[in-house]
This record gives C-alpha cells, structure tokens and sequence, in this order.
C-alpha cells in the first residue's frame, strides 16, 4: 500500500485566501454568472413555499430529470423508481463519496490515480480506509495497466485494509486527463478480474471538449453492476454552493447508501433540488453552448502560460489547465508565491495532488471564471513571468 511521506501537501483553500479574488484561479469552482432560467425558477420555488424537508433519496422532479438526463448524454437507463433506489439526489458529488466510503469502504482501500483530486483521499481517511495510489507516469500523463493490476493484486491479497474499489476521476481533477474508452474498459477488466467496485467521479463531463470524449464508466460492458456513478451539477450549473449533486447505479449497491446518508445529511436542499428539476432539460443546447464557451476559456489561459514559459498538458477537458512550470524556477510552490507577491495571482502547486514531493514541477489553474476576469489575470501572470 503506498505510503504518503511526511510533508504537508498545500492546502488549496489557505492559497485562495491570499489573493484578491480578481487573481484566483485556485479554487475548482466555476464563477460564471448563475444562468437566469435557474434565478427565475428559484424565486419561483420559494414563493411557492417549497421549502422543507424531502425524502433522502430527492424530489421525485428533479430525479425523474435525472434519469432523463442520463438517457440523453450517457448512455445509462436508470429507473428513478425503482426500489431499491439506483439514484439518489445527494448534497454535492462530495456527499455521495462520503457516504459510499462510509457504507462500503470501512477498514479497506481503494485505487486511486496520481495526480487525484485530494478530496478522493481525505474522505476515505474520514471512513479509516486508505489508498493504493496507481500513478500517472510522464508529462503526458500514461496510464501503466500492468502497473494498476499489479497493485490491485497485491491489494486484494492484503489482510490489513484490503483492496475493495477503483475510484475513478474522468474528465480529471486536477489535470483534466480524460480516459479513453479503450483505457477505461482495461479499470473495468482489472476490477472484473479481482471482483472490485468501482467508483467513477464524472463530476466534469460536460467540460470535454467533444461529446464523445466522455465515456461513463457504467455504459461500458460489465461495469454497470459493480459501479457507483457520482457527479454534480456545482461545476455544470455554476451553483456550487448549492450543495446539489447525485449517484446511481445498481439497487443492490445505492440502495444501500440510504441508512446512513440520511443520518448525515437528512436531504439535499429542497428548494433548491425542485429550482433546477425545473431547467435541467429545458434547453437542448445547453451543454453545447457550454462546451463552446468553456473552449474558449481555455485557448486564453493556455495562450497566457505558453507564452509566460510554461508546458500545458493537452488534456481533452476545459476547466483545469495542468502545467509544467518554467524551467527557471525550483519548483511549483516558489513559483506560485512569487505569483501572489508580484502579480496578485495563484494557482495551485502540483503538490497538492501528489504523494512525492519530487514531483513539485507541476501547476494546476482553474480558468472557470468570467472572462473579464480571466484575461486580466492572465495578462497579470505574463507580465510577472516575462517583464
């Protein structure tokens, strides 16, 4: 099992509270501005008084929505009434992964990928399990299938925390790797091969830069048994304070989910489900319109760090952009306090998602902001890199 070494990883939320927020390409969240369908249907909902207790599960609209929605971009058919339940409303895609952790993971591990999404990690400590990181070799980011079955062999044989998952992160963060089909159906045959569940994050596909980039774990051949799906619509939407997301799969996994995510959480915010249930579908093009804008996004962030000295990986996603800093400086976290000090500017060092702390060449920058706003603060990065 690998073990982290004693250091302290950067904490992304102390980085954002150093700068302006005119300067924040930190956080993972998208600043845009809330669509006006969803405000318009939320002061609906509250002057309807729709405003307490749901089930655990979700408001009937707004799952049935769901599973629409499923149909429509991925592939997956999913009864929303069903019992036991195959989807579930939870309080951000975080939710569902605490509760899966904490129902399915107690005293074991899962798999995860390096660069991961620390949050991966954290919530599994939160339920004393741990990780078998499997990592991503090289600038373009490899995926090593030996490498992963050799790991999840020797995890499973494991007496103290055995192997029991593979969390899967695609569309990536930090890095916005996106796994190919091909890839993804080599996780489904390791986890086929040592009977493990898999848990597929897929809290970014909207931001793949074609449709059919995205794969989702559960329409590929023999995952939908053994997969727990989680997303969120905080990037999607732009409302991650609202706390919305959801999970589905299989009864005789999900339907498990309910004794405890309803003591932790007793329900998503109700209003705020029965708001979107109201514009979810509502507008065929969204997400294409999505997609187009957030392309465009990228090509400014990337034409700033190319031109201030940095190499940004090419991932197959636009919300993150992964880089490997100039060759001038030591590594990521000099690089990011000269930032704040001299552009009032950060991102976040790779640090953050690694175990080895060799491996500090690394930048993450989240460009889902305005785009006012972005090209000020990338103008503000080259600047302090080329001047």
């Amino acid at each position: 099992m690998q073990t982290t070494k004693s250091r302290t990883q950067p904490d992304i939320r102390a980085i954002a509270r150093l700068i302006p927020p005119a300067g924040n390409l930190v956080q993972g969240q998208s600043e845009i501005a809330l669509h006006p369908d969803l405000a318009r249907a939320l002061n609906e909902v509250v002057a309807a008084g729709l405003n307490h207790y749901s089930f655990f599960e979700g408001v009937d609209e707004l799952r049935h929505a769901v599973a629409a929605k499923l149909r429509l971009f991925n592939g997956v058919s999913i009864d929303p009434d069903r019992r036991p339940l195959e989807l579930i409303i939870t309080p951000g895609a975080t939710g569902g992964l605490v509760t899966i952790a904490h129902t399915f993971l107690r005293g074991a591990s899962a798999v995860i990928f390096e660069p991961y999404y620390p949050y991966h990690k954290r919530t599994l400590e939160t339920a004393d399990a741990r990780v078998d990181v499997v990592k991503l070799t090289g600038d373009d980011l490899a995926l090593d299938v030996d490498e992963l079955r050799r790991v999840c062999g020797a995890g499973k044989s494991r007496s103290a925390y055995p192997l029991k998952a593979i969390i899967v992160c695609s569309p990536a963060n930090p890095t916005g790797r996106v796994f190919t089909r091909d890839e993804l159906t080599s996780i489904v045959s390791c986890a086929q091969e040592f009977d493990l569940m898999l848990i597929s994050d897929e809290v970014y596909e909207h931001f793949a830069l074609e449709p059919a980039d995205h794969v989702s774990t559960a329409s590929l051949p023999g995952a939908f048994e053994r997969t727990i799906t989680v997303s969120s619509f905080s990037k999607s939407w732009a409302v991650s304070g609202w706390r919305l997301g959801y999970a589905y799969g299989p009864g005789n996994l999900v339907g498990k989910l309910g004794a405890l995510g309803n003591i932790y959480y007793v329900c998503t915010p109700t209003p705020l489900q029965h708001a979107l249930a109201r514009v979810l579908l509502k507008d065929p093009a969204y997400y294409e319109r999505l997609r187009a804008d957030f392309a465009c996004k990228r090509q400014i962030m990337t034409d700033a760090l190319d031109h201030a000295g940095f190499r940004v990986y090419p991932s197959r996603s636009s919300f993150y952009a992964w880089a490997r800093i100039p060759a001038r400086f030591e590594n990521a976290t000099d690089l990011n306090e000269f930032l704040i000090r001299e552009a009032g500017v950060a991102g976040v060092p790779g640090s953050a998602f690694m175990d080895d702390v060799e491996r500090d060449v690394y930048m993450r920058l989240c460009f889902a902001r305005e785009d006012s706003m972005l090209k000020s603060a990338a103008q503000s990065l080259v600047r302090a890199l080329t001047q």
